[in-house]
């Protein structure tokens, strides 16, 4: 018997979404888009004027109306702009002022880890290495900049073929020091390693794997250079396992078409002609540089290096 197709990665647009974010044309609801928080706003597949697909999460009145938010915000965007990080979905563009926030960030083609585990249960063993051992850099380019992410969940860690990705915006006004994220780290591996959520992390280290236990312990424990004992292999094709890649292809298919008309848009039935809404063309591209950053070096989480 054949598989059931995955279901869809996007949804269609609604009533009153935006034709365009910042100028980047609007072509969808991410379906499993709930970046952490689940009332800090809607995100969208967007794209450049040359093809390059964004992930734009647009935050509600209720924290755009704040200007103590719009100012955070705004810095948090400029600060982690300039981090870089193979397992980070980079921060591409975004602002904040009286008219509405957003941010745009590299769009990762595959499930977060949440669906990912509701759709297909635990990982095995190795993938979960490689999720920790490559979440762990990423991490640690952002603590290299000084910056916490505050937002590791299973909600921002993204799975692509080449590896995972970590949204890089985290929280736009995380409330700890970068060293809290490293038991959030151990919770996400955790979730991962077992397959379900649990309150208390003794119990769920009870259910891990044996090999898998201690390295994850430690880091509950914030003991980050620990993640060196996973000893894994950075990721590549195949890391996977055959359930979660059947997911991969819907995040790589053309986001659905607008069925209703948006906000900012024309209904063509009122110029006489068809019924298909005209949808603004985008804005001029970013301006030069957006990516002009060093990259970071990649950091070695030995102990001692």
């Amino acid at each position: 018997m054949q598989s059931p197709a995955p279901p869809p990665a996007y949804e269609p647009l609604r009533p009153g979404d935006p034709a365009l974010v910042g100028g980047y044309r609007v072509l969808a609801r991410l379906r499993d888009g709930a970046v952490g928080d689940a009332g800090a706003g809607t995100v969208y597949v967007a794209t450049t004027q040359s093809g390059l697909r964004l992930a734009i999460r647009r935050f509600p009145s209720r924290l755009a109306d704040d200007p103590g938010f719009r100012s955070r915000l705004n810095a948090r965007i400029a600060a982690v702009q300039r981090v870089r990080s193979p397992h980070l979905a980079a921060v591409f563009d975004g602002h904040a002022d009286e008219t509405g926030a957003w941010v745009a960030t590299e769009h990762a083609p595959g499930p977060s880890l949440a669906r990912a585990v509701a759709e297909a249960g635990a990982l095995p063993v190795p993938a979960v290495r490689t999720l920790a051992r490559s979440l762990a850099e990423a991490l640690q380019a952002l603590h290299d900049a000084g910056i916490a992410h505050g937002d590791v969940t299973a909600s921002t860690v993204h799975l692509i073929g080449d590896g995972p990705r970590l949204d890089a915006l985290g929280a736009p006004d995380p409330a700890g020091p970068p060293a809290d994220d490293v038991p959030h780290l151990g919770r996400v591996a955790l979730h991962a390693a077992t397959g379900r959520y649990v309150r208390d992390d003794a119990a769920g280290l009870d259910a891990c794997p044996d090999e898998l236990r201690d390295p994850i312990a430690r880091c509950l424990a914030g003991e980050p250079d620990r993640l060196a004992d996973l000893d894994a292999d950075a990721p590549g094709p195949g890391w996977l396992p055959s359930d979660v890649a059947a997911l991969l292809p819907a995040y790589r298919a053309e986001p659905p078409g607008r069925d209703v008309p948006a906000a900012g848009t024309v209904p063509a039935a009122r110029l006489g002609r068809s019924t298909r809404p005209i949808i603004l063309p985008p804005a001029a591209p970013p301006p030069h540089g957006v990516f002009a950053a060093p990259p970071v070096t990649r950091p070695d989480l030995r102990r001692g290096r």
